[in-house]
């Protein structure tokens, strides 16, 4: 007998009834419809079982959600009824009635129906908040959860009560206007007033204000240190007056005593421009033109064969003294004979992919991509991760540059970074492409260079000239694509290089954060610090790799923190209840298995299911793993090895075992669940990572995708299959570690399991795969207490393949590597960012 989970909630016995407040919302389904309320899945009204004639029922898995405005009524209390029947313990049946008082993005369940509680008697609750009073959007909700045709849920008599006025007092802070200034003149200004307002009714508190820096200027603040009574404003009027041509870009941050929203952030930004009144001058150039080459001159690229080897990467960089376009891209761009052109110079073949013949895997895949260029950028249309029919290689385009050379006889030059990642495989392969084309569709051949990677087992170099065609076109939404990637550019974290930590932070031994490390397998590495990201690395087998700041790199077991681990916890603070759900009661294969019925989502993450062969480290990932996991195209695939492949050996959450099938059976459970919460079409990736967490934290658009299976389902892999740029390494780490799960003053992972997975509750550590590590919700730590002298410090982490860690140091610095080369050695580097500023309390 299971009983009824109820959260801040009083059950009540008794009708309903108000006779005090004022009915804001009420529905009792009397006229045996479902007007207005959204519904996904099997929902309808029925009498069959109902409080008058009629309820709403849902059968299965389905929902229905109602949107209520309470503004303007305080002392709101929401109260519900519902019902249960058929349900069953072994299938996790359940029947939910919850409310969320922020627009969905946060649940609290009143009832929660389960077996035992399924004999068709309504149970009532009631629930009265703070939240719930002068809300534009409170939300209520029934769902089912069931898996047979006769589980039926049943919701009725939902009302809403509140007095108009009397409303709680609160101060509720409102900044508009904008400091987005667009492009203009090198020494000229342009200004912008944001009016700040109080729409609450208490006094608003208004703080210290950190202004933004040069080149912005605040002109005029009327609202720092001051008092806002109910309806009143003040005004600040920041002002941009740019010096020298570029993007910036900066924030303005106000604090108040608003309880929900006590700091408010307003980014900054504006384009110091040579040519304000051009149709695009984003990010302008102010060299001559005047560029002296030897390396891909206009004639090779115009009349050129294959080049017989290759180049310093430094003849595919934008120069310094490189003009502005004259020309503009917009339009489709072919390769041809990609299958037949190039050179190869094999440096690494473990697995033996190619011999001393021609191979597919020696060339690149077929291209045929559209573009639009902004200002001296051109952005590919077509972003992340790109499935083609090459049987090896898929491309991720990056944004590249476009700029004017006097030796190009009237064309303009182009180079686009690129990489290519092996196919169903997480390996990035680096390059560049150039060419240089005309506004008429002239372009000449398109040359292109792979000098570096990040890849354990396999390291090649390609390179070639490939005929070419441009054909001018339209592109669909090309100003939103634009807008999009100047936001990408200006979001971007202020970047140094790794050499100026010496000079801004005296003393500090710069070598110790690469020396763990061959410098010929390092692909980048840096420290992110007190604003400011310090970047290293970015060197290839042809020099310094020009592009660096869109340089793309796997992810790897990293995805099994930023991907698993995070998702898990994001469902958690969003639904409740999700980590303890039985994996057998969402995965068909699973469940007919026999050893997941006591399995929970969280123990999948945390590798400790108790089913495995072998429990010494990696021993279950050899070949039967690689063939069947990783190599197979499809879910069901997969999926059936991942849920049948292993014995059961231990209690669940008692035994760690490295296994990425159980972080691919989490994935698959999230699935399921976001999908039973949102409708048949939501994605675990896409709807809550991408959507919700990565796009506001302004993470770049390459990196908004992950690997799937080739089949219909899609299922995002969720413990390896992701791709990173530097700046999107340390936003997601910030993320979790310095911002704490919070997002503009919410949050938005659970806390508690937060804490616990960055080693903050020392009681609850999670596992222990080996001596001085520690591994809890995907993410591992490692004992430094020896190390610093502080106590009882675990250091947390994240780790993948070949050579990689990000790690979240718990002075609020950041620290990373990705390389290939199986080194693992980062305590040199956390050590140094100790002497910058104590790891201890």
């Amino acid at each position: 007998m299971k009983t009824t989970h109820v959260l801040s909630v009083l059950l009540m016995t008794s009708c309903m009834s108000s006779t005090q407040a004022e009915v804001i919302f009420y529905d009792g389904f009397e006229s045996n419809t479902a007007s207005g309320w959204n519904i996904a899945g099997n929902v309808a009204t029925s009498g069959t079982q109902a409080i008058g004639n009629y309820a709403l029922r849902l059968k299965q898995t389905a929902s229905a959600w109602h949107t209520v405005s309470t503004q303007g009524y305080s002392a709101v209390t929401v109260q519900l009824r519902m019902a249960a029947t058929a349900l069953e313990a072994n299938d996790n049946d359940r029947c939910i009635a919850e409310l969320s008082s922020d627009g969905g993005q946060n649940w609290s369940s009143l009832i929660e129906l389960t077996d035992g509680m399924d004999d068709a008697s309504f149970h009532t609750a009631s629930l009265s908040s703070a939240a719930l009073e002068d809300n534009p959007n409170l939300q209520i909700r029934f769902r089912s959860q069931a898996d047979d045709l006769g589980d039926y849920c049943w919701a009725d008599e939902v009302q809403v009560t509140g007095t108009a006025g009397g409303l709680t007092p609160a101060p509720d802070i409102a900044v508009s206007g904008s400091l987005s200034f667009g492009s203009v003149a090198l020494n000229s200004t342009s200004s912008s007033t944001l009016t700040v307002s109080n729409n609450g009714n208490a006094d608003l508190l208004i703080g210290t204000i950190s202004y933004p820096t040069s080149p912005f200027n605040v002109l005029a603040d009327n609202c720092q240190q001051s008092t806002l009574v109910a309806n009143q404003q003040c005004q600040i009027q920041v002002q941009f007056a740019p010096t020298q041509a570029g993007a910036v870009s900066d924030q303005l941050l106000i604090n108040s005593n608003d309880g929900d929203q006590p700091v408010v952030s307003l980014a900054a930004s504006g384009t110091g421009s040579q040519n304000p009144g051009g149709v695009d001058d984003f990010d302008p150039l102010s060299g001559n033109g005047n560029v002296s080459r030897s390396d891909l001159s206009f004639t090779t690229l115009s009349s050129g064969a294959d080049p017989g080897s290759l180049v310093n990467f430094s003849a595919y960089a934008l120069p310094a003294n490189a003009a502005a376009p004259t020309n503009t891209f917009e339009g489709r761009l072919v390769l041809t004979n990609e299958a037949t052109r190039g050179g190869f110079n094999e440096v690494k073949d473990s697995f033996r992919y190619t011999g001393s013949g021609d191979t597919t895997r020696k060339h690149l895949p077929e291209f045929d991509y559209h573009f639009v260029q902004t200002g001296s950028h051109l952005v590919p249309v077509e972003r992340g991760m790109l499935a083609n029919s090459h049987p090896e290689w898929e491309y991720i385009l990056e944004p590249g540059r476009v700029w004017n050379e006097n030796a190009d006889n009237g064309y303009t030059r182009a180079a686009l970074p690129f990489s290519l990642q092996q196919k169903n495989a997480n390996c990035m392969h680096n390059g560049v492409m150039t060419f240089a084309f005309k506004d008429d569709g002239s372009i000449t051949q398109v040359a292109y260079q792979i000098a570096s990677e990040t890849c354990l087992y396999f390291k090649a170099d390609m390179w070639g000239l490939l005929g070419a065609t441009y054909t001018p076109t339209p592109v669909a939404n090309a100003q939103n694509i634009k807008l999009a990637h100047q936001a990408e550019v200006n979001a971007r974290i202020p970047v140094k290089p790794i050499s100026d930590l010496a000079v801004d932070y005296p003393g500090t031994q710069v070598a110790n954060f690469s020396s763990s490390i061959s410098s010929q397998h390092m692909t980048l590495y840096g420290l992110y610090i007190d604003g400011t990201h310090y970047l290293g690395g970015c060197q290839t087998r042809q020099g310094a790799y020009p592009y660096c700041e869109v340089l793309r790199v796997p992810s790897y077991s990293t995805a099994k923190s930023n991907f698993a681990g995070v998702a898990m916890m994001r469902l958690e603070q969003k639904y409740g209840n999700v980590m303890n759900q039985s994996i057998a009661g969402f995965i068909g294969a699973c469940n007919s298995n026999g050893n997941w019925q006591d399995v929970s989502l969280e123990n999948a993450v945390d590798m400790a299911t108790g089913n495995y062969n072998l429990s010494g480290y990696m021993s279950d990932e050899g070949a039967t793993h690689t063939n069947d996991l990783f190599l197979t195209e499809d879910h069901a695939s997969k999926i059936n090895y991942a849920c049948g492949e292993y014995s059961r050996k231990a209690t669940p959450g008692s035994t760690w075992v490295y296994h990425t099938s159980d972080t691919y059976i989490a994935g698959t459970v999230m699935q399921a669940m976001v999908k039973q919460q949102q409708g048949s079409s939501a994605d675990i990736f896409a709807d809550i990572l991408r959507d919700e967490l990565w796009k506001p934290l302004n993470v770049g658009q390459s990196s908004l995708a992950t690997r799937r299976t080739y089949d219909s389902v899609a299922q995002p892999f969720a413990g390896w299959g992701l791709s990173y740029n530097a700046d999107d390494t340390v936003k997601l780490a910030r993320f979790l570690s310095i911002d704490n799960g919070m997002l503009n003053g919410q949050q938005m992972l659970d806390s508690n399991e937060l804490n616990a997975a960055l080693q903050r509750n020392s009681n609850d550590r999670g596992l222990t795969p080996t001596s001085g590590f520690k591994y809890k919700n995907g993410f591992w730590a490692k004992d430094m207490s020896a190390d610093t002298g502080c106590s009882d410090l675990y250091v947390p982490f994240m780790s993948g393949y070949g050579g990689i860690s990000i790690v979240l140091l718990p002075n609020d610095s950041i620290y990373y590597y990705f390389s290939d080369n199986d080194e693992f050695g980062w305590a040199d580097a956390a050590l140094e960012s100790h002497n910058i500023r104590s790891f201890c309390p």
